[in-house]
């Protein structure tokens, strides 16, 4: 069970990674970060997996809002740990490339050991 669990979860990531920021700025246009209820509403209204939200908040929401959001949700979520999370499962370790990475649609990112959704 825990191992079906955790290919779901790598396959959600790698989903908001690859395609999220582009819906995100579809429907928000360009920004650098964005609001909790415009990542909740985008994965609701295209069919992304939800159950692991909070991981997609760390991509595409503020720390600060982050914070605020999970806080208001009366969830337990780190930011840093998730990012941290994601670094080493999509971005061979490297939270530098992370930070670096264009994650809102605007170009194609190369991301360690996960093939392009497009190949």
């Amino acid at each position: 069970m825990y191992l079906f669990s955790t290919i779901r979860k790598k396959r959600a990531i790698k989903s908001y990674i690859h395609r999220l920021g582009n819906d995100l700025y579809r429907r928000y246009g360009k920004s650098e970060k964005f609001t909790p209820e415009q990542v909740v509403k985008t994965i609701h209204d295209e069919g992304y997996n939800w159950r692991h939200i909070c991981y997609a908040h760390s991509l595409y929401v503020s720390h600060e809002r982050f914070d605020k959001w999970h806080k208001d949700q009366g969830e337990a979520c780190d930011y840093h740990e998730m990012r941290e999370e994601i670094a080493n499962s999509h971005f061979g370790g490297s939270l530098e490339l992370l930070n670096s990475s264009s994650l809102s649609g605007e170009s194609e990112i190369n991301v360690v050991g996960v093939e392009s959704e497009s190949n």
